[in-house]
């Protein structure tokens, strides 16, 4: 050995001759269990969203047709479109698929100056029905 030369050497703990198999598939499964949870909440999340835009839309859905009933001559409230058993649907187009709102209106004269309107928007997400309603009074001016 030369004077200033340093030799090196590899430092291996004793017995051991690296991973072995069951070591790799234990440390697999943990991989495996906490990226099944990571994917659910995801999906839960993804979920939950989609159901917060579906709703967000029925109230500007609802919003729309009440401006729209505000607007309406007051004498011709009685003949407002989308009552009883002739509703209207309106599609919106969402991230990959197109959801049906179905809307009611609902005018009931409270005396010969005042209008109560309601409003109903219904849609089903996941198989369950939802609805948002919105009530005003309109009063002749």
């Amino acid at each position: 050995m030369l004077t200033g030369e340093k030799t090196r050497q590899a430092i291996v703990r004793p017995g051991s001759r690296g991973d072995t198999l069951v070591e790799v598939l234990i440390a697999m499964v943990l991989f495996l269990f906490i990226f099944m949870a990571v994917l659910s909440t995801a999906l839960l999340a993804i979920d939950s969203n989609t159901g917060n835009m579906l709703r967000n839309e029925a109230v500007r859905i609802a919003a729309q047709s009440m401006s729209g009933a505000r607007n309406w001559s007051f004498d011709n409230l009685a003949n407002l479109p989308g009552q009883g058993a002739a509703p209207i649907t309106i599609n919106r187009n969402f991230r990959n698929f197109t959801e049906p709102f179905t809307v009611t209106n609902t005018p009931v004269s409270e005396d010969s100056n005042d209008y109560l309107i309601t409003v109903a928007v219904n849609w089903k997400w996941r198989g369950q029905p939802h609805a948002y309603t919105i009530t005003s009074v309109i009063s002749r001016q």
